[in-house]
């Protein structure tokens, strides 16, 4: 495993990094259990939880895994994601609070907000977010699917005020979907401040592994491209082949490749599957420049950021099935 330091102030964690959303929902608790205990075996030590509202039970299911484990909690990282459900009656120190009690921690490494909404206050927010690390609920706070404009501006505020600076961006990156990362905008923010990137949606929802048809519900399809990536699954096979590769090992590898990545972030219910994965950083070490060169025609024109969620307030019935 591989192990790369989150921005310029942020945890150092694993090149690879375990998701939750439809994960541990899935599964038993004792896969659960076992999937999380192999991760960490193969030195996967960067863990990405969140509250979501269709999967409520998500972090109470990986805090309880998390104690059965019994890894010490100083020895792996915890991405966490805070949203704009109630904001601001909801301040996100609150919402955080709920979150640590799910998980059965004191603090998360990495505190994630979502993209502002048009008319916020981006100099605001970021204060609050700078807030969650100065009092201890968080080690480093990142945006997730911001703006490379807002990012900046959230920076610059940051750095003026002598308060935490954001060192990591969580967004959509694959071979298919590179236009966000790869703009000339994020490219020069990731120089400049030493930003890393979370690369998120890596595999399409198991498309790019082969699965054309997932059955549970996928990440959003950003800029109605989906079909065309599914078109582009059997030369990214043939591809894979002449590296010696699976599908998956070359996607994530390509992802690896990328100078501003910190950590490549992947969903899995299978340990084979992981296992599988993990070879990618290797592969990623020795041949990263022939896969990014072997794979430079294969990114899909017209994704785009991810827009403002929609979100109403949440009921009382959400919080009581928390």
């Amino acid at each position: 495993m591989d192990y790369r330091r989150i921005g310029r102030e942020g945890p150092t964690v694993s090149a690879l990094s375990l998701g939750s959303w439809n994960t541990y929902s899935r599964m038993t608790f004792e896969a659960g259990v076992a999937l999380v205990r192999r991760a960490f075996d193969l030195g996967i030590d960067f863990l990405d939880v969140a509250y979501y509202r269709d999967k409520p039970h998500t972090e109470v299911l990986l805090g309880r895994i998390l104690d059965v484990v019994g890894k010490p909690r100083e020895d792996y990282a915890i991405a966490e994601k805070v949203w704009y459900f109630d904001y601001p009656r909801q301040p996100l120190a609150e919402q955080l609070d709920e979150s640590l009690v799910r998980l059965g921690t004191d603090y998360v490494d990495v505190i994630i907000t979502e993209h502002p909404r048009p008319g916020m206050d981006v100099a605001a927010i970021t204060e609050e977010l700078a807030g969650l690390v100065t009092s201890g609920r968080a080690r480093s706070w990142g945006a997730l699917n911001w703006s490379a404009a807002d990012l900046r501006t959230a920076y610059d505020h940051a750095a003026a005020q002598g308060i935490p600076t954001p060192q990591l961006v969580q967004l959509k990156y694959s071979v298919a979907r590179r236009s966000v990362v790869d703009s000339a905008e994020y490219q020069k923010l990731f120089a400049d401040t030493g930003i890393s990137l979370h690369a998120s949606d890596t595999m399409e929802g198991g498309i790019l592994a082969g699965k054309l048809d997932p059955e549970r519900k996928i990440g959003i399809d950003t800029g109605g491209i989906r079909e065309r990536i599914k078109a582009l699954v059997p030369r990214l096979t043939e591809i894979a082949a002449s590296f010696d590769a699976s599908p998956s090992q070359l996607a994530l590898a390509f992802c690896l490749a990328q100078p501003a990545t910190a950590s490549v972030l992947f969903g899995s219910t299978r340990i084979a599957q992981i296992e599988d994965n993990v070879r990618a950083v290797e592969l990623a070490g020795a041949r990263g420049a022939e896969i990014v060169a072997a794979l430079a025609g294969l990114g899909v024109a017209g994704h785009e950021n991810d827009a403002p969620y929609p979100h109403t307030e949440r009921t009382l019935g959400e919080f009581v099935t928390v």
